[in-house]
């Protein structure tokens, strides 16, 4: 793996993210997603594009460029007027249009699909996908929004293709809702990177087609720079819908002048392309259906705590609390993770406190390293506390040297919250790994603080199950109750146990649930539980 880029906008960004972000959030995953790319935490979802010409073993192929032309190809048919389509990833059910002709769109897909989640469409997955591959080949940060809805069928045609003329490709793009100069730079930006296929393209990248003949859209289509405008505006390069021989299908040099190249010789300053990309980027990806409303954009987390395990110890009249607090400790903090402090004050529904100390993780080298020389530190802690006593709120405490102690309330919201009222017992629940009629059972066990128990209501489990869809390679996601039974009442302080056993496709099983029980006070609820990192059932 490559050298990570070097920051320009993630720094000035870290003090934004801390003053905006109130833990937890429902864009966590996504951000994890894009902070992490390398080191001992990491999601793996960047691994096909770093580095940026990586080809996943396949000669020809170049994944970031294909993730770009994907978003492009499933965002270009918006029609702005009429408020439809954008990016919806309606595409899943457009493979087999001429227009979305070769493999490229279903590899992405595939690529993507085992991220979908109820709390990351589709559709949010392609445009991280665009701002990952933009971030891993040299490109400036684009911001990154959630929100967006998946599409449940195929959408218009629409996406211009090499032969169409010029205002035929003009009418797609203002029907869309760029403008001419937009227009420019989207294809400009989106041809810096990969190239043409012969054997999907044989007549515009001409000799005999196989995986090996891809023409490239200028020299360094590793790298995201302005290449592709200086090779065209010095007519010399090897842009083959430029300097082809067939001029029908020459149909970046007839969008790249047809401004007389205002456009393109503003973006022959290295630095004007960047913002330019970044900006008619993140215009593309925040093209979206008219009812659809985005989120603000998602920002780095300074500080950030993750909760792996709050259940019933051992000795049940005990808390298992168990967790990591991740901190950047990229350059420009001055955080030293070595000498870096790191504590948690535990409020219990008691009023007492506890003071739970972190320690630096060194497995691994305990970092994690994302885009743009980001460095992210990991602390971790383990303890019990006591049941009875409850918990409400946690702060997190930074000590480094001499300096003086940070403390970190939430943004002034009394605390990172603390939900002790329906835990997921992760010591007894498990996924099965025996598949009877197509389905694996997955088996969730949670324990009900006892002053929620009630007579009539029982506590109940919100699969999240991914159908597949006839034709398209992404799943639908359909979130079904199903009610909890008692399964311990004898013998546990403080908690009583249900257990539920549902059964998931054994092709979608890696999927997410919450558990909820409705209270006279509101719904209680223990949420984004991963059924992937359960443990197996022990089955006879």
């Amino acid at each position: 793996m490559r050298p990570l880029q070097t920051a320009t906008l993630w720094c000035s960004f870290a003090a934004y993210a801390q003053a905006k972000y109130v833990w937890p959030a429902k864009s966590d995953f996504l951000e994890d997603l894009y902070a992490m790319q390398d080191g001992v935490i990491r999601f793996g979802f960047t691994d096909l594009v770093v580095p940026c010409g990586f080809n996943s073993g396949e000669v020809g192929r170049q994944l970031a460029a294909e993730w770009i032309r994907t978003v492009f190809h499933d965002t270009i048919t918006h029609d702005k007027a009429k408020g439809t389509g954008g990016l919806d990833a309606s595409i899943m059910f457009e493979t087999e249009r001429s227009e979305n002709n070769g493999a490229a769109f279903n590899h992405t897909l595939n690529e993507l699909h085992e991220f979908v989640s109820p709390r990351s469409s589709g559709a949010d997955m392609l445009a991280l996908s665009l701002v990952a591959s933009v971030a891993s080949c040299g490109g400036q940060k684009v911001p990154l929004r959630m929100g967006r809805v998946d599409a449940v069928k195929a959408g218009p045609t629409g996406v211009p293709k090499p032969e169409h003329k010029l205002q035929s490709a003009m009418a797609a793009f203002t029907k869309a809702g760029f403008s001419q100069q937009e227009m420019i730079a989207l294809v400009a930006c989106g041809h810096t990177v990969g190239g043409v296929h012969s054997t999907e393209n044989p007549g515009i990248a001409g000799g005999k087609p196989s995986p090996s003949n891809k023409p490239r859209f200028d020299r360094t289509s590793d790298d995201f720079d302005n290449a592709v405008v200086k090779e065209y505006l010095s007519s010399d390069g090897v842009n083959p819908l430029v300097f082809g021989r067939n001029q029908t299908t020459n149909s970046d040099k007839r969008i790249f002048g047809s401004d007389r190249n205002v456009t393109m010789a503003k973006m022959k300053d290295p630095k004007t392309f960047q913002s330019t990309c970044a900006s008619v980027f993140e215009r593309l990806i925040n093209t979206v259906p008219s009812g659809v409303k985005l989120s603000p954009p998602i920002e780095l987390v300074d500080v950030k705590p993750y909760i792996d395990k709050l259940e019933p110890a051992t000795n049940p009249s005990r808390l298992a609390f168990e967790g990591k607090i991740r901190v950047r400790t990229s350059p420009g903090t001055g955080r030293d993770p070595d000498t870096l402090q790191v504590s948690l004050r535990v409020l219990s529904r008691n009023g007492k406190r506890t003071t739970v100390k972190a320690t630096r993780m060194f497995m691994g080298g305990g970092q994690s390293f994302g885009f743009f020389q980001e460095v992210f530190s990991w602390y971790t802690f383990a303890t019990e506390l006591d049941a009875s006593a409850g918990l409400r709120t946690f702060d997190i405490h930074l000590k480094s040297g001499k300096a003086k102690e940070v403390i970190l309330d939430n943004q002034g919201t009394g605390g990172f919250p603390l939900q002790d009222g329906i835990l997921l017992v992760q010591a007894k629940s498990c996924q099965g790994m025996t598949v009877h009629d197509g389905n694996l059972t997955v088996t969730v066990e949670a324990a009900l603080r006892n002053d929620l128990v009630d007579k009539i209501n029982v506590p109940v489990v919100q699969m999240a199950h991914k159908i597949s869809q006839p034709g398209a390679v992404l799943p639908r996601i359909s979130v079904r109750p199903s009610k909890m039974v008692v399964t311990k009442t004898k013998g546990v302080p403080n908690y009583t146990h249900y257990v539920a056993r549902i059964n998931v496709s054994a092709k979608e099983a890696t999927t997410t649930f919450d558990i909820e029980m409705k209270t006279k006070n509101g719904l209680v609820k223990s949420e984004f539980n991963w059924t992937n990192r359960l443990s197996s059932c022990q089955e006879e």
